[in-house]
């Protein structure tokens, strides 16, 4: 094989592990966060009916604070299946979000809250 051959089949085989390594990092770190949201409300006391309408049907509420309103949220997962199946029970939206793998619920909120989205 000539030279120029080998150092273009090499240049292609390093460019594609390159990327397959990268591409990989980069979402090992982090996962994919469900949320279903059900409400949007200027007043806390609206807020807190919903909270408590929720936990009355058996769900946990959840709640966070943007821009003077309150966003209130039925459910949390990463099962896209869990989310869907509660879709049938509850009326809303389904937002995704990619976030740090290691988030927990409480900083998912607080990042919700200062508006930092990547969905």
């Amino acid at each position: 094989m000539k030279f120029e051959v080998k150092v273009i089949v090499m240049s292609l085989v390093y460019s594609i592990v390159c990327m397959l390594f990268f591409t990989y990092i980069a979402s090992y770190g982090q996962k994919t966060v469900y949320v279903y949201q059900v409400g949007i409300y200027k007043e806390e006391k609206n807020k807190d009916n919903k909270i408590r309408e929720l936990q009355e049907d058996g769900f946990t509420g959840y709640f966070y604070i943007k821009e003077g309103q309150y966003y209130v949220l039925s459910m949390i997962s990463e099962n896209y299946d869990d989310i869907t199946s509660h879709s049938q029970q509850v009326k809303g939206i389904i937002k995704k979000y990619i976030v740090s793998k290691n988030l927990t619920k409480e900083q998912l909120l607080e990042y919700l809250s200062k508006g930092e989205q990547n969905d």
